[in-house]
């Protein structure tokens, strides 16, 4: 009996063993069927890098293209805007051929006729450094959005100022269905063709122009706007620095920039810009006759200046509600804005002139300003940004009864952070 139960007892595991699910389990790998998605390149919908396009007509601003410069002392968009119109196409793939118009604006008092006197007329062949190698590579169509070599030749419409040749390394981008931006450092040749021998009178400045574009694209998807304008970034302050005027060379060194802060008041539409600008000019520029009996208005002058302003705006963006209830942004500081522009401006500058009763000038000067302000800003990506206004202000200069009024126009380009 007890040798039957033992036997009993050793037999279980052998019957638990046979009695388990011998069901197996294999493993294997499948190819995804699946085609792999390409998801849309921002940058690309942006900055239309792969629309094909050969002919391009502009229409914008142009800084720091100028004919004749104007002292700091006469500090209005005298100093470096032009109304931009060119036209651009493509001959070869990397090749183009821009030509170009610039009419400066000078002030209300200013005859028209003067604005076309000083027009500058632009021409250029520029070569699209990678254009070749990203379009055989598929990241590019043939169009204008590139990094650019140039060979200019610059003609004023009058005889009273000298062409200009040179060299310029610059980058263009089309900016969605009809915009485009382009900035450069041009190095160039007062007077052309070596006259005064192949080493003398070079200068290097920076040039910008921007604005609306038109051409034989076919209009394309631009995506979320609020992708490229950071509409749904909540952003409290932020810092901008403005990309800097330089000009550099043996008659003329001109360096102007600015610092800026902006602040939002809670979650209002209300913020306040703070603004340090910084300019410095030593050379030969146009000044105001100061002799009022004078025919004409600005006569030549070898200048040293020097300029600091500090600006306070409270600023209203008004279409910041709007944009909220519409779930379109309205948390940062894309839009137009209106507000209140205040100053205060510190000059000082000698002026010698050449040929007339008086030898030379000096002026230094403490002025206040206010007035209704009215403008547009955009950020641009994470840390580009776009800030256009114009005021008309009531001047004070301290320490004399001097009064006036005036227009104040500020277009900066620049980084953000």
């Amino acid at each position: 009996m007890q040798k039957g139960v033992l036997f009993v007892l050793l037999m279980l595991p052998s019957l638990a063993a046979r009695a388990q699910d011998t069901v197996s389990v294999s493993y294997s790998e499948e190819s995804d069927t699946l085609v792999k998605q390409r998801f849309l390149d921002r940058y690309e919908n942006v900055f239309m890098t792969k629309v094909p396009t050969r002919h391009m007509f502009k229409i914008g601003l142009s800084q720091y293209y100028q004919a004749k410069i104007f002292a700091l002392s006469d500090d209005r968009t005298v100093n470096s805007t032009s109304l931009h119109l060119g036209y651009e196409f493509k001959f070869l793939p990397a090749f183009s051929i821009a030509l170009s118009g610039h009419i400066p604006y000078y002030d209300l008092r200013t005859p028209f006729r003067e604005s076309f006197q000083n027009t500058v007329l632009d021409a250029q062949l520029r070569w699209f450094i990678n254009m070749g190698r990203r379009i055989r590579q598929g990241k590019s169509a043939n169009n204008f959005s590139g990094n650019y070599l140039a060979i200019f030749y610059n003609m004023p419409s009058t005889a009273d100022d000298d062409p200009r040749i040179g060299l310029k390394l610059g980058f263009q981008r089309r900016f969605l269905n009809f915009g485009f931006m382009d900035f450069a450092i041009a190095l160039q040749q007062g007077t052309p063709f070596f006259h005064y021998g192949i080493v003398n009178n070079w200068d290097l400045s920076t040039q910008a122009s921007f604005g609306f574009a038109f051409g034989d694209w076919k209009k394309a998807a631009i995506g979320p706007l609020c992708d490229v304008f950071l509409c749904d970034e909540h952003l409290s302050n932020q810092w901008k620095i403005r990309l800097p005027e330089l000009t550099l060379g043996r008659y003329m060194i001109r360096i102007r920039t600015a610092l800026a802060f902006e602040q939002k008041i809670g979650t209002s539409p209300f913020s306040l810009n703070f603004q340090l600008n910084a300019d410095h000019s030593d050379g030969f520029n146009d000044v105001r006759n100061p002799e009022s009996a004078a025919g004409f208005r600005y006569v030549l002058s070898r200048s040293k200046e020097k300029a600091v302003s500090l600006s306070v705006q409270p600023r209203y963006y008004f279409l910041s509600k709007m944009q909220k209830l519409r779930g379109k942004g309205g948390h940062g500081f894309s839009g137009p804005y209106t507000g209140i522009n205040t100053a205060y401006v510190h000059y000082k500058g000698n002026h010698r002139f050449f040929g007339y009763t008086f030898d030379h000038v000096t002026r230094e000067t403490n002025s206040i300003e206010a007035g209704p302000l009215l403008g547009y800003q955009l950020r641009v990506f994470r840390h580009g940004y776009v800030d256009c206004n114009t005021s008309y202000n009531f001047k004070e200069y301290l320490g004399n009864t001097d009064t006036g009024f005036g227009f104040t126009t500020n277009i900066t380009v620049g980084l953000a952070f």
